[in-house]
């Protein structure tokens, strides 16, 4: 229902620019200034109202559950895998409501899991959250960090394994 408007509204706009054609055309064969005004007038109220449509639609689709539950799985990736409601709702200035929705949404299927952190809830969207990979001695169990350039361990000599935690 939140649609017809906009819809209206650009269907309204091809009148308008119709016939501010027509009186362009009208205007460019005489000398009349009362119809290249008219002409002019009709033209911007056709511009306004389907310019208006357009973008109504267009946040109406940006605004879809299946639009922004796709948004937050996106938004989620470059927060580090997490998402709140509040970041959500300033992402895509959009009610309280319709965010917890989608996030809840998200959870029932599976997607992603809801942590209750400090008195607010945090969404951990599955599979992006990221993964810490160290460098580990099989051997002596020496934990060393990724950015050593060590391949193998400085107290035993093994070979270092990468292990993902």
């Amino acid at each position: 229902m939140k649609r017809l408007p906009a819809i209206l509204a650009a269907l309204a706009s091809i009148p308008f620019l119709t016939l501010g054609l027509v009186f362009l055309i009208a205007a460019g064969t005489g000398s009349s200034t009362s119809r290249l005004l008219t002409g002019l007038v009709s033209l911007a109220i056709g511009t306004l109202l389907l310019v208006a449509g357009i973008r109504r639609l267009r946040r109406l689709a940006d605004i879809s559950p299946d639009a922004l539950k796709t948004g937050a799985v996106e938004l989620a990736r470059r927060l580090g895998g997490e998402i709140t409601v509040a970041q959500l709702r300033a992402e895509y200035r959009i009610p309280q409501e319709l965010a917890e929705t989608v996030l809840d949404g998200l959870v029932a299927e599976g997607t992603a899991r809801r942590e209750e952190r400090e008195q607010r809830a945090v969404y951990v969207v599955s599979g992006l959250a990221p993964s810490l990979a160290r460098k580990t001695c099989p051997y002596c169990g020496t934990e060393l960090p990724m950015r050593s350039d060590l391949r193998k361990c400085p107290n035993c000599g093994g070979q270092l394994e990468i292990t993902k935690t």
